[in-house]
């Protein structure tokens, strides 16, 4: 068995962040690392609505002993633009909102992996997603470069 996983949670929302906190530590293949030890981390696990600045910032930040750990990005909505400014920062795998934690720990554990897992449901569901919620706001839809 190998040892667990070295995982930092971020997020702009604090409930979610901590709900999602909660729920990993309660898993054995997964450690849990407090704040003042997220420079330990081999997987940082960034929780967002949106793919945006805020969440760019969150996976910007992240730089440890080891160099910049691995991120999965768990969100909603996302632009092309920005998922390829993410893989600049680090991002090795993208889950949609709805994923379960079952999925969630999965993908920190091939964080070791090293290679990019980004799926082609959570890009295509990002992106479509992103383009009704335009059109029902009255927006022009996204449109990919």
């Amino acid at each position: 068995m190998t040892a667990p996983v070295t995982v930092a949670v971020k997020s702009g929302d604090l409930r979610l962040a901590c709900d999602i906190s909660t729920a990993l530590r309660a898993r054995p293949r997964v450690c849990l690392l407090q704040p003042e030890q997220e420079a330990r981390a081999e997987a940082l696990l960034v929780l967002a609505t949106e793919l945006d600045e805020e969440a760019l910032a969150l996976m910007r930040g992240a730089c440890g002993e080891h160099g910049r750990p691995r991120i999965v990005l768990v969100a909603q909505y996302m632009g092309r633009a920005q998922l390829v400014r993410a893989v600049r920062h680090g991002l090795v795998n993208v889950l949609p909102r709805r994923t379960g934690l079952d999925h969630v720990v999965l993908a920190l554990l091939r964080t070791r992996e090293g290679r990019m897992r980004l799926s082609d449901s959570a890009l295509v569901d990002g992106l479509d997603l992103r383009q009704r919620a335009q059109a029902i706001d009255g927006v022009a839809p996204y449109r990919a470069p």
